[in-house]
């Protein structure tokens, strides 16, 4: 019987093959549901558990899951909102439903005339005017705001730390592959933080109609932010910047070239230059976006929700690395056989010459999106019945078609609210321990950064 620890190394090599352009021993499996999906999978309170994380009811309805299905990478995962932060801070925007699920609405917390404002210092006017403006307890010049951000920040790393606690024996045990630690990261595309965040879904694109050079200059100004975001302390190979992408595919081709292109590209290729591999989510349909797409820096991974696996393959399937399109409903409408059947239809289309990992277009968000016995049965399936017989050749390269970069020059990240602690005076003591004092400190204002862009 293969050792957990056994399970993990030949995992590892797999996405170490997968990621380095080699056709791995068989395809990867990326595939995982929420947490939420697999509380409710052992009737256990889904609203009650994201409150308390109590360990017991977490480790059960894990290993529940992880015992039947071989997903390569965690089988239960996703990005676990913490209900605390959000009634400490006076959330509008993040709420809990009767279900237990967190719930979203959409805000505005940039006004149209407010671009300049923004452009001008794009940090600053989150801290000052938009997190007040979704965080009602923040919207005060009372000394509580700042006892109040100390506490949801308590809660945000105590709840972070709490869960990693319970997952990691988990992991451990099912001989999953994870990343190195800090080597992933999570970033939005600037016009999806606009549209998400910012502007709101209904103002970014009246914005499009009536400013859209406001827009251009926001997504450019946030670049050095959003490098900040996106660059771990140690890259890795394993590594990657994860970014759900999903409001560009609702503009018009021209819109999408000139408006949300420029910025998302030239983010990329500053990722690649300094070792941060993208992962692109492209929610909904990009199929009208893939000769973009080919101008993106090798290997990128790309994960798709729909279109033609056949045309993604052709035009696609010798640069990037490819996973999605499989549709997670079929696991709910279709038979076991319907769902095997297509999961070879795929599998015939996307895994020859290697630059592949199987994933669902989506994950299984709740339980009710899937039949989680179907679900198991395809993961089964490409476990057992896609070993490459080429493996540890090289895969095919692309075809080196030149195309005209973007500049990469972006300006370092500074900002009043953000404090850069090596320019702090230092008095003699300080400066003589400033190796261990400097990183120390810089930590913490790490942790509230990334704080602010995990709760927005």
């Amino acid at each position: 019987m293969t050792s957990a620890l056994e399970k993990k190394a030949e995992r590892t090599k797999l996405f170490e093959d997968v990621y380095s352009g080699i056709i791995p021993k068989r395809v990867p499996i990326k595939a995982s549901m929420t947490l939420e999906a697999a509380l409710e999978y052992s009737e256990i309170p889904v609203g009650k558990t994201l409150w308390d994380l109590d360990p017991e009811n977490i480790t059960t309805a894990m290993d529940r899951v992880c015992a039947f299905i071989p997903s390569d990478t965690p089988a239960v995962g996703g990005i676990l909102k913490n209900p605390a932060v959000f009634k400490i801070l006076g959330s509008k925007g993040y709420s809990m439903g009767q279900t237990g699920y967190m719930q979203h609405i959409d805000l505005e917390t940039l006004k149209a005339d407010e671009y300049d404002a923004f452009i001008k210092d794009p940090y600053t006017f989150i801290v000052t005017k938009s997190l007040p403006r979704i965080f009602e307890n923040l919207d005060t010049d009372s000394p509580r705001a700042g006892m109040v951000l100390a506490e949801a920040m308590k809660a945000f790393y105590d709840h972070q730390a709490k869960f990693n606690a319970i997952k990691a024996p988990v992991f451990k045990k099912y001989g999953y592959f994870t990343p190195p630690a800090g080597a992933n990261t999570l970033c939005q595309a600037s016009f999806d933080l606009i549209g998400d965040f910012l502007r709101g879904v209904k103002g970014i694109y009246m914005d499009v109609r009536q400013r859209p050079e406001k827009i251009i200059e926001a997504c450019e100004a946030m670049l050095p932010m959003q490098v900040k975001r996106g660059l771990p302390a140690k890259t890795h190979k394993l590594g990657e910047v994860f970014m759900p992408l999903h409001l560009g595919t609702y503009l018009r081709k021209k819109d999408f070239e000139k408006i949300y292109w420029p910025s998302f590209s030239k983010f990329i290729h500053i990722m690649a230059e300094n070792g941060q591999t993208a992962s692109l989510f492209c929610e909904h349909d990009w199929m009208r976006y893939l000769d973009l797409l080919q101008d993106l820096p090798e290997n990128t991974r790309i994960q798709f929700e729909y279109g033609d696996p056949k045309i993604i393959k052709e035009k696609l399937g010798n640069k990037h690395i490819l996973s999605g399109l499989y549709p997670i409903t079929l696991t709910k409408t279709g038979t076991k056989q319907e769902c095997i059947d297509k999961a070879k239809e795929m599998i015939d289309i996307m895994a020859p010459g290697g630059r592949f990992i199987f994933n669902f277009d989506k994950s299984a968000m709740s339980l009710d999106t899937i039949n989680i016995e179907n679900y198991a049965a395809v993961i089964q399936y490409v476990a057992e019945n896609t070993n490459y017989q080429n493996a540890g050749e090289t895969a095919k390269g692309s075809d080196n078609n030149p195309y005209e970069k973007p500049s990469t020059t972006v300006s370092s990240f500074e900002s009043p609210f953000y404090i850069n602690w090596k320019d702090v005076p230092k008095n003699e003591i300080e400066t003589s321990l400033e190796s261990t004092v400097d990183p120390l400190l810089q930590s913490y204002e790490d942790m509230l950064y990334k704080m602010i862009f995990t709760i927005i």
